[in-house]
């Protein structure tokens, strides 16, 4: 494994890297169904509707831009002449509360090495795009899971205004870890975002592949990791935590 000298922080994806969901479709259903109520749509046309705001979604993050569960609610309610703020607040809120209903885990080995970096002085920060499920659900469901304890700074698309592999939402980690590109290495399951936007900004990178192996042609990163320890002896840290 690669070792690389001089970090003093380490930043960290959250979807497929420090979290995984329970159950993604019951999550969906719980949305759907909310949808369903409000709209009083029969499913398939609920589903094909709530398709329909996710590519939105999908397409804005693809473009470095941010359309989450606020945006998507309202698409779902403008596209059937619902215009009143009242009912694009709730429906906002059931999409955004439905993950922490049926509850997230942490990835294998992710709550020991955060520890071990954190007993070993390095800055830990978490630099996340957002969806549906907004920086102040992940947070919770970090808690929950035992893992926001460790985190100094959490930087989440829906705050920050840009998703990654924008420079802004790496910066902003960096200005408050107080280190600079080249002292950093960011932890990430996906090349187009976490390892482009790393690299851009000068930061070291290290794909994790334990939850999602990104097979996609964008760009590599230096490290590649199949359990969180293995970050560890890339710092050289192996030994103490042996």
């Amino acid at each position: 494994m690669r070792r690389v000298e001089g970090i003093r922080a380490v930043t960290y994806d959250c979807w497929g890297t420090l979290l995984r969901d329970k159950d993604w479709k019951g999550a969906m259903d719980i949305r759907i169904g909310a949808l369903r109520r409000v709209m009083r749509l029969p499913e398939d046309e609920a589903r094909e509707l709530m398709d329909e705001a996710w590519l939105r979604h999908d397409e804005a993050w693809k473009q470095v831009e941010s359309f989450g569960a606020g945006r998507m609610a309202a698409y779902c309610l403008e596209a059937r002449g619902i215009d009143d703020d009242e009912t694009i607040r709730f429906l906002t809120r059931e999409f955004e509360e439905a993950t922490r209903r049926v509850g997230v885990d942490a990835v294998d080995g992710a709550e020991e090495t955060l520890a071990r970096l954190k007993e070993a002085d390095l800055g830990l920060a978490l630099i996340c795009d957002t969806g549906l499920s907004p920086g102040r659900v992940v947070r919770q469901l970090l808690d929950d899971c035992g893992l926001l304890k460790f985190l100094d700074i959490t930087c989440f698309s829906d705050e920050v205004g840009v998703p990654k592999p924008g420079n802004d939402i790496f910066v902003a980690a960096l200005r408050g870890l107080n280190v600079r590109p080249p002292e950093a290495i960011h932890i990430g399951d996906l090349r187009r975002t976490d390892i482009a936007g790393a690299h851009d900004v000068g930061m070291h990178a290290a794909r994790f592949r334990g939850v999602h192996d990104d097979r996609s042609d964008s760009h590599e990163a230096e490290i590649v990791l199949d359990r969180h320890e293995q970050i560890l002896e890339v710092l050289s840290l192996d030994e103490a935590a042996a």
